[in-house]
């Protein structure tokens, strides 16, 4: 039924704050600033689609009953990006990586509005 994901529309509710949390933390580039409520990001690989929309109010997340995961794969080790991010300061839900099979490892992370990112790597 579904072949890919082309775009991933993430909530927000400060524009400025949130395209610094993903390009200076997560890497990705402005691909169009539309206007002072709406942006689209591309990872550097070109792969990863971001659409922000701002304007929306944080609500509360709960892991066991609001959870939408996809999982991103690292450029680096799945330890590594969890070092590097937590250095930067980002609230991570995990102790450390946790290997979820075949030597693939995963943590969550919150965005500066509490959306929950989920990466992977070996």
């Amino acid at each position: 039924m579904f072949k890919s994901i082309h775009t991933l529309a993430i909530y927000v509710s400060d524009m400025e704050r949130a395209k610094r949390f993903y390009t200076e933390i997560l890497g990705f580039d402005v691909r169009a600033d539309l206007c002072p409520t709406l942006c689209f990001l591309i990872s550097k690989s070109g792969n990863i689609n971001i659409y922000l929309e701002a304007g929306h109010k944080p609500n509360p997340v709960d892991m066991d009953d609001t959870h939408l995961s996809f999982f991103l794969e690292t450029e680096k080790s799945a330890k590594e990006t969890f070092d590097a991010l937590k250095a930067a300061g980002v609230e991570i839900l995990n102790d450390a990586p946790e290997e979820v099979g075949d030597g693939v490892f995963a943590f969550q992370f919150l965005d500066p509005d509490g959306n929950i990112l989920e990466a992977t790597g070996h």
